[in-house]
């Protein structure tokens, strides 16, 4: 409000200095503004630029986030100046050879293209000297050339800038597939990147979305992101390193996004650097869920969560519904929708009875496949080691007032939630119920709206839409299970003066990052002291003493860099002002207590993770035992993308660049060109002997495995091969015997 004040004040006072300059040509101005009349006078010209900038400046501010082409405002602004003043000053000595208007005119538009002509001020005939009017104008005009010129410049090497800039970076937050849908996202994702370099790998650089992104403080590389060797420059960092921190993959296709995870994994392949903390669209909310799971081993490399448009919209939904105090939800239609709202309605009950709040409502769904559609949702909560988690009742009618009815009979309060795919007839039916029942609470899905209205249609029917717009941060899986054990231990340990135990929504990014650190790490250390996570609930426990020792060893090392790398330092007492911490010690130096606390906090993770359907086990195939690659195989590089099928019959395939290796059975296969530097020596032609070391498991049936080329699922019998690049895959127990040996490591 003060902003548009000063920009409106501003504003005024300026087109009143301008405004005496243009009088001041012809009429003596009495008093102090008399110097508007002075051509010596250098207070009004110093005025009149310093209110400019002001009114411009409180204008722009608040809109620097924004898509707003601040330069070609100024540039109009400036020109309407230019033109003002230069007719005002030029009517005052008219050329007699010429037309009054056509040397009023000839002149300001050779003022406006840098012709500065002012010989007939000089002599006396027009005057005392240059009026201010023309001295303010020339200053308007030099400075408008001066921008059209930045801005021409800038356009023409914003690019190649953006690239130098992006390649000097230390740390990078990578997004790639974006589109209009998903730009929404950007904003949110630049407030949460800390000290990483914004940046946006598009094909499609003159795309409206693309400029608010630029507003937004992204850099643009051009380019198409599934080609690794357009990232690989980006990313890596001398010979062993790269720069990636973050990254999020947003296309609304999910083949596209699993390509271009791939493709970013290529062009990182055998170097190190910070976890990567990732975020991929996934909008099948199955495929979500196992994409969460898939790297669950790796999470000590990738801290991978998914995000879905279906999800994002029932979170909305169904947390409204909730706000409104609802003691019963309808949900009517059958879409992946539908599945979604169940789902959250599911996984808020489980959070509610974490921290000991009321469950949520019962559920009825209305359709006539409702039967099929409970049995679908309580396979997949069942599949992932859940309870269907929700009182839900299947009513197999078609949707209308009477079977709406029935469905809310008894409740006092109901929501119904349209969750099919957008329907006239169902929008008609949603008007309809909120006139008839007004203290009713209605959803209406409808095409033409992106996200939950801000205003009900009528008495309380809110029309909705997808969107991927959650209204602030996109908050995935991850951190969902991160704020919800930050909220139980304050619930635990209130104390709202100590930084780190405010509410979620008030915490710092250090705060929250740091909540998901703990998350993360937790699942990356149950992998590295021998133990996986499971769908199901069978064949789980706690960790042993062992165990658990070294994952709390490994806790208090990942908590110890995070503080590190945030400014933290030890101190004899915590102080949170300063950045100083008594336990930011080696482990082996910290006293009992400060132990036992980070004990409690790995058994307190597990049991947070158990809770929501995240169970570990003990894993005999976590054992990993060193073979050596060798015999001799051909192979040639080729310049397009191929498709080739493992011997269990699944397709994967190769990167343009890629290596096509044949054994000497003709088997063939992708290998990337860095893992294919690696584990090959060229012999002659064709042919090249496989070289060096793997790390070699068996593999669980059913298990998938993320190679460069694709996922696989493993069979019985069957092994994982993990390159000393870090990339694995999958092979058949022949395909051990004959191409590796055991042997130490």
């Amino acid at each position: 409000m003060i902003g548009r004040l000063v920009c409106l004040v501003a504003s005024l006072l300026f087109a009143i200095s301008v405004g005496l300059l243009a009088l001041a040509v012809y009429v003596p101005l009495p008093g102090v503004l008399g110097a508007w009349n002075d051509p010596a006078a250098g207070f009004p010209v110093t005025v009149s630029v310093l209110l400019g900038a002001v009114a411009f400046g409180a204008w722009a501010w608040p809109r620097r986030h924004g898509d707003h082409a601040f330069s070609l405002v100024f540039l109009g602004l400036g020109t309407a100046v230019v033109l003002v003043l230069g007719t005002a000053g030029y009517l005052r000595c008219i050329d007699p050879a010429q037309s009054a208007g056509w040397s009023v005119l000839s002149r300001v538009l050779g003022f406006l293209l840098n012709g500065y002509d002012v010989a007939m001020f000089e002599g006396g005939e027009c005057g005392p000297g240059v009026p201010l009017a023309l001295q303010f104008a020339r200053l308007v005009q030099l400075t408008v050339l001066v921008v059209a010129a930045s801005r021409a410049l800038a356009a023409l090497l914003r690019g190649q800038v953006d690239r130098v800039r992006v390649r000097l970076a230390r740390s990078i937050q990578l997004v790639v597939g974006a589109d209009e849908d998903s730009a929404v996202l950007l904003a949110p994702l630049a407030a949460e990147r800390g000290i990483a370099l914004p940046v946006v790998v598009t094909s499609d650089a003159g795309a409206a979305w693309v400029r608010r992104a630029r507003a937004q403080g992204w850099r643009i590389v051009a380019g198409d992101a599934t080609h690794p060797e357009l990232l690989a420059p980006l990313l890596r960092r001398g010979q062993s390193r790269h720069a990636l921190t973050g990254l999020a993959v947003l296309p609304a296709d999910s083949t596209a996004a699993q390509r271009l995870v791939r493709s970013v994994e290529q062009a990182l392949a055998g170097r190190t650097g910070a976890p990567v903390r990732a975020l991929v669209r996934i909008d099948e909310a199955w495929q979500a869920e196992d994409w969460r799971r898939r790297y669950l081993s790796r999470a000590g490399e990738w801290a991978v969560d998914t995000l879905s448009i279906d999800e994002v919209t029932a979170r909305l939904v169904v947390e409204d519904a909730l706000r409104a105090g609802v003691d019963r939800i309808v949900v009517v239609g059958h879409s992946g929708l539908t599945f979604a709202v169940l789902a959250e309605l599911a996984q808020q009950s489980r959070e509610a009875g974490l921290l000991g709040a009321p469950a949520a409502p019962g559920v009825v769904v209305l359709d006539p496949e409702a039967d099929d559609v409970l049995e679908q949702h309580a396979f997949s909560q069942r599949r992932f080691g859940n309870t269907s988690g929700v009182q839900a009742s299947a009513a197999a009618e078609q949707p209308g007032p009477a079977s709406i009815a029935r469905a809310v009979a008894g409740a006092t309060a109901p929501a119904i939630i349209f969750a099919g795919d957008p329907d006239e007839r169902l929008q008609r039916l949603a008007a309809v119920l909120g006139a008839e029942s007004p203290d009713w609470v209605l959803y209406s899905r409808q095409s033409g709206v992106a996200g939950l209205g801000r205003e009900p249609l009528l008495a309380r029917v809110h029309a909705f839409g997808s969107t991927l717009d959650a209204g602030g941060r996109p908050i995935g899986a991850w951190e969902r299970v991160a704020r919800l054990g930050h909220e139980r231990f304050i619930r635990e340990h209130p104390d709202p003066a100590i930084a780190s135990r405010r509410p979620w929504d008030e915490l710092a990014p250090f705060y929250r990052i740091s909540n998901l650190r703990q998350v993360m790490s937790t699942l990356g250390n149950a992998v590295a002291v021998g133990r996986s996570w499971g769908a199901g609930a069978a064949a789980v426990g706690m960790p042993s003493d062992e165990q658990l020792e070294r994952m709390a060893r490994r806790e208090h090392d990942s908590w110890s860099a995070h503080l590190a790398a945030n400014g933290w330092r030890y101190g004899d007492g915590r102080d949170d002002a300063r950045r100083r911490h008594p336990d930011l010690r080696p482990w082996d130096e910290l006293d009992e207590e400060a132990r036992d606390k980070t004990r409690a906090g790995v058994r307190s993770s597990l049991e947070l993770l158990a809770t929501l359907g995240y169970r570990s086990f003990d894993d005999t195939s976590a054992d990993w035992r060193t073979y050596h690659r060798h015999g001799v195989v051909w192979a040639r590089r080729r310049d397009e993308g191929w498709e080739w099928s493992t011997a269990s019959g699944q397709t994967l395939r190769g990167a343009p660049g890629d290596w096509e290796v044949y054994d000497k059975r003709g088997h063939a296969h992708a290998v990337a060109p860095a893992a294919f530097a690696s584990s090959h020596r060229h012999l002659e032609g064709d042919r090249y002997e496989r070289t060096g070391s793997v790390q070699v498991r068996p593999a669980r049936p059913g298990e998938v495995i993320e190679t460069l080329e694709g996922p696989l699922v493993a069979g019985e019998g069957e092994w994982v091969v993990r390159g000393d690049l870090g990339e694995e895959w999958i092979i058949t127990g022949e395909r051990l015997r004959s191409g590796y040996r055991a042997g130490p490591g």
